[in-house]
């Protein structure tokens, strides 16, 4: 069934890409690459808000737990000591999750496992909330909420609550009331997912549809590919597409925010 003329061009390359093989490479979710998924996040906003240049994927690509575990204690090492200029409770929020990532990928480093890079990630996508856009509500620091059994696995649920906070921390303030994000734990099925990112991509139509500049394209592109994965995931593909999408909004917030 082809889809009506109306419909948003990026949504229907995304649902044919979603019924394709696209995109390429097909995703991979292992430690190499949840430690590459920290470092390319690192990249949005570390060298503008604290200072440090973060290296490139070469660096952490033999030893990667241990290399990106080695890297944030730098980055929360100076954030502690000289801090980040942001108002009220955005500074020490954001400087809380960051020596939380920290953690995390300290126990990472030590073999317990890779949902603690996932619990990494998902502090930083919260610190960077914090740091550079100055948010000061509270996003919980645990991202599987709290510890012992729940975070033994990287599985389905934590990657879609991952996504969701991911979300949170950009659409609403870029979209305003025409998305309507699910709450805490809410969304429990990739299907449930897709449909998110879907009403995402479709408000970003709406918004920077007809824009030519760079970061509308780049960010519409991102957004097209977060979509694609998500469905590939709704289809039952597996968590490594929720993992990449995750990534592909990761850069979409980079490029429209």
């Amino acid at each position: 069934m082809s889809l009506p003329e109306s419909d948003s061009t990026y949504t229907a390359d995304a649902i044919a890409a979603g019924r394709s093989t696209y995109p390429h490479p097909k995703p991979v979710l292992d430690t190499g690459a949840l430690a590459e998924a920290i470092r390319v996040q690192l990249r949005t906003w570390v060298t503008a808000e604290v200072g440090i240049k973060v290296p490139g994927p070469e660096t952490i690509a033999a030893e990667p737990a241990e290399s990106i575990a080695q890297f944030l204690g730098e980055i929360t090492e100076y954030a502690r000591f000289y801090g980040v200029e942001r108002g009220g409770y955005a500074e020490p929020w954001g400087i809380a999750h960051l020596i939380n990532a920290h953690t995390e990928t300290m126990y990472a480093a030590l073999g317990r496992g890779d949902a603690y890079l996932l619990g990494a990630l998902y502090s930083l996508i919260a610190a960077r909330a914090h740091l550079r856009d100055g948010y000061e509500g509270r996003f919980e620091l645990g991202p599987y909420g709290g510890s012992g059994g729940d975070r033994r696995t990287v599985n389905e649920s934590a990657l879609i609550e991952t996504v969701r906070v991911q979300l949170a921390t950009w659409v609403p303030d870029t979209f305003g009331t025409e998305v309507q994000l699910p709450g805490r734990w809410e969304t429990r099925t990739a299907a449930d997912l897709s449909d998110v990112i879907g009403a995402v991509i479709e408000a970003a139509e709406a918004k920077y549809g007809d824009m030519d500049d760079d970061n509308s394209i780049q960010g519409m592109g991102h957004l097209a590919n977060a979509r694609a994965h998500g469905l590939k995931a709704g289809y039952g593909y597996g968590p490594a597409h929720l993992f990449a999408s995750l990534g592909a909004l990761v850069l979409a917030a980079a490029a429209l925010t």
